[in-house]
C-alpha cells in the first residue's frame, strides 16, 4: 500500500504542471478566438450542469490540475491527502463545469421577434403626424426591459400618449392605436 501511495505523491507535481499548461493554453487559446470544448462520448445521464457537460474536456483538465495542486498541497497527510486531492479535482471538474453554464446562459441571444410586440403597450416617443405617416417613435414596454420602434398612427399622437401595438408593417415599422 505504500508503494502505491509513492506512485500517487511522485504523480501529484506532474498532473499540476501538465494540467496547469493545458489550462493556462486553452484560456489563451478561448481569449483569441479558438476556443471549443469537446464532450466525452459516454453514457453519463444528469452529470452536466444546465447545457454543459462535467465530463468536458475543460472539466478534465480542471480535474488533473487541482487533482494535482491539491495532492502537492496534501501529500504529507498519507491517504488523507490523497483523499483530499481527489477531492479538489472533483469539485474543480464541476466549478468549471458551472462557471462554462453561466457563460453558455449569457450568450443567449436576447433578440425578440418583430410579431411578439404586437399587443404590447407603450408610450409615445417621437410624435406621430397620423394619416399613416412615418417619422414617429413609440417606446414599448416588455417583460425586463422596453425597446424603442418607428411607428404610424391614423391620426396624430403628441409624445406621452399611451399607445398599444396594432400591427406588424414590416421593416421595423409598427401601426399604433391610443390605448384607451
Amino acid at each position: 500500500m505504500e508503494s502505491l501511495l509513492k506512485i500517487f505523491t511522485d504523480s501529484y507535481l506532474f498532473c499540476a504542471v501538465f494540467g496547469g499548461t493545458l489550462f493556462i493554453l486553452m484560456s489563451i487559446m478561448s481569449f483569441i478566438g479558438f476556443g471549443h470544448d469537446a464532450d466525452c462520448d459516454c453514457d453519463v445521464h444528469d452529470g452536466g450542469i444546465g447545457e454543459v457537460s462535467v465530463l468536458s474536456i475543460k472539466g478534465l483538465i480542471a480535474f488533473v490540475t487541482f487533482y494535482g495542486l491539491g495532492g502537492l498541497c496534501f501529500k504529507n497527510i498519507g491517504w488523507g491527502g490523497w483523499f483530499l486531492a481527489l477531492l479538489s479535482g472533483i469539485i474543480m471538474m464541476f466549478v468549471t463545469a458551472g462557471i462554462f453554464a453561466l457563460v453558455v446562459k449569457l450568450q443567449h441571444s436576447g433578440n425578440i421577434s418583430p410579431e411578439s410586440l404586437v399587443g404590447c403597450p407603450g408610450s409615445v416617443y417621437l410624435s406621430l403626424p397620423g394619416e399613416g405617416k412615418t417619422g414617429g417613435q413609440v417606446t414599448v414596454t416588455l417583460p425586463g426591459s422596453t425597446r424603442t420602434v418607428k411607428a404610424v398612427s391614423d391620426e396624430p399622437l403628441a409624445t406621452g400618449t399611451p399607445v398599444e401595438i396594432g400591427e406588424y408593417l414590416g421593416s421595423g415599422l409598427y401601426r399604433v392605436s391610443k390605448r384607451v
